[in-house]
């Protein structure tokens, strides 16, 4: 994870292997589901089963974000290899096979603006290419799990078994005991 080659294939390759130039699942009406059902504080993990980024990250989903608004020049904060990234909920589904909308149970209204505070004020943010809990750079689902600093969270940050450190990783923020999922798109009725 040190090595030169590593952090360079992370940042420049790695990302940008697709096995099909054709779009992903998200789009259309089923797009349009999802966005009515979002609202800011929820906390968005994907997969895209024909990007590489999915087959070595082990588990059901290889991202996660968190929604910050219904402002479509800046509604979910996210953490690419290009860094903190400030996207709309339509980036997120056009890279993405499955898209989930999770809410936290115990995230009150006026904690969720705190949370959205917070996530903000990571805005310059580098990509954490090491995956260590930690402000100094962060990975995707870390974001939301820095976010959130009252750490309300109930999650497991031991769901990466073999580093010999905490990780979090974006099944991990799926299977907190205290979100609901609002939407799956796996699940949508929405024909695209």
């Amino acid at each position: 994870m040190h090595s030169r080659p590593y952090k360079w294939a992370l940042r420049n390759f790695i990302p940008y292997v697709r096995f099909t130039t054709y779009y992903t699942e998200m789009r259309g009406i089923k797009y349009h589901e999802g966005y009515k059902k979002l609202l800011p504080g929820d906390i968005i993990v994907t997969n895209d089963r024909k990007k590489l980024t999915s087959l070595l990250i082990p588990g059901e989903f290889s991202h996660a974000a968190l929604c910050i608004s219904k402002d479509q020049k800046w509604e979910v904060s996210e953490m690419t290899h290009t860094d903190y990234t400030k996207s709309a909920f339509f980036d997120i589904c056009k890279e993405s096979d499955r898209v989930v909308i999770l809410r936290c149970d115990v995230w009150k209204k006026s904690y969720v603006l705190e949370v959205i505070k917070k996530c903000k004020g990571f805005v310059g943010a580098k990509y954490d290419q090491e995956f260590e809990l930690g402000v100094e750079a962060l990975y995707c689902s870390e974001l939301v799990y820095m976010a959130d600093f009252k750490k309300l969270l109930d999650v497991n940050l031991d769901d990466l078994a073999g580093l010999g450190r905490l990780y979090l990783s974006p099944d991990g923020l799926f299977k907190a005991k205290n979100v609901k999922i609002i939407w799956d798109s796996d699940k949508s009725n929405a024909k695209v």
